[in-house]
């Protein structure tokens, strides 16, 4: 098959050339790409670096395929497979891998398994014609959801529903999300007003609007004033920050009593200071989170279905051109997501 790899870290040493695909195993379904979303964390798989100034990532096997968001067609089924899953059926990749037996994933935090990875980190990506998933990691979904829209549901998607849900979010609230116009804040801004929040989205793009913000204010040092005015002087409820260190302080400043504050990114830095009197005086909570559960995925696949959630695309490359695809993830004037279509 055809397949875009790397036998060492580093954007220029990616190839776009033939690849050996091995046999099925057991319980593993055979998955025709058809659509990929160009995630920072696949940038970070080349680079062999998790974001500014962070630790070397553990990546496998090498050569290595990227490509953690993927959405394509069933061709094969191992033997003896047990699954519903037939030829031709559109599907998913919930993309972390799990064993179904740990305390985690008994909770339904598949994310958080003991002996579970990243698919496009600890095995093969979807950047190739066809790629190897685990059985419980292939999701079906309905023929009304297109390619692009799918393929944004595993990182993006999901991302932003975990984080929502995590928050504690509620009708009238305020949400504040750093990065509005990114692929997780388009769609943490229509989770929120899908459960009846007031959203404010922090970004220089005014179509932000048209994805569920109430207010779109620029990152500038007016936010407090801005934001206080908003809110008649009470801050949000809820902050999303998927930034990290530049946008840290001021995520802090702009929460009020007893709000809470989620992070799940480091793209400027992994450095989040805080002053801990902020936190205990205004009982303030901050909260990791990561991915998303398999029943969360498809959840997710059902709000698609019934609310409408949208992405907007920047770019488009074919299979052959995914290289330029990963150069322009943080091209300065990206004005939505960039995707990697495979025809067939």
């Amino acid at each position: 098959m055809k397949a875009l790899f790397y036998s060492k870290p580093g954007i220029e040493n990616l190839t776009f050339s033939d690849y050996q695909l091995t046999d099925l195993r057991e319980n593993e379904v055979l998955i025709e790409t058809r659509c990929m979303s160009v995630n920072p964390i696949d940038y970070y798989t080349i680079t062999g670096i998790h974001g500014i100034n962070g630790p070397k990532m553990k990546i496998s096997p090498f050569p290595h395929i990227p490509g953690t968001e993927i959405a394509g067609i069933v061709k094969k089924k191992s033997p003896n497979s047990k699954t519903n899953l037939v030829e031709g059926d559109r599907v998913i990749i919930y993309n972390r891998l799990f064993d179904g037996t740990c305390r985690y994933c008994r909770n339904n935090k598949e994310m958080l398994c003991v002996d579970g990875g990243m698919i496009g980190l600890v095995t093969n990506g979807g950047y190739a014609e066809y790629l190897k998933a685990p059985i419980q990691n292939v999701l079906k979904i309905p023929d009304q959801i297109d390619w692009e829209v799918a393929s944004a549901l595993p990182v993006a998607g999901l991302t932003a529903l975990n984080a929502i849900e995590e928050s504690g979010l509620k009708a009238d609230e305020y949400l504040l999300i750093f990065g509005g116009s990114g692929n997780t804040g388009l769609f943490c801004s229509q989770i929120g007003k899908i459960i009846g929040a007031k959203t404010i989205s922090i970004s220089s793009k005014p179509w932000v609007t048209e994805f569920g913000a109430d207010y779109v204010f620029e990152n500038s040092s007016a936010l407090n004033e801005k934001i206080a005015y908003v809110t008649n002087g009470n801050m949000v409820d809820v902050v999303i920050n998927s930034l990290g260190e530049l946008t840290w302080s001021q995520g802090i400043n702009v929460i009020g009593k007893l709000g809470t504050i989620v992070t799940f990114g480091v793209l400027t830095g992994g450095n989040l200071i805080t002053d801990g009197r902020l936190l205990y005086n205004n009982q303030i909570t901050i909260k990791g989170t990561t991915g998303g559960s398999v029943s969360a995925l498809d959840k997710l696949i059902n709000m698609v279905k019934t609310e409408n959630l949208r992405t907007k695309i920047w770019k488009r490359f074919s299979l052959e051109n995914s290289k330029k695809a990963i150069e322009s993830i943080f091209d300065k004037n990206r004005d939505g997501r960039v995707i990697i279509e495979n025809q067939g």
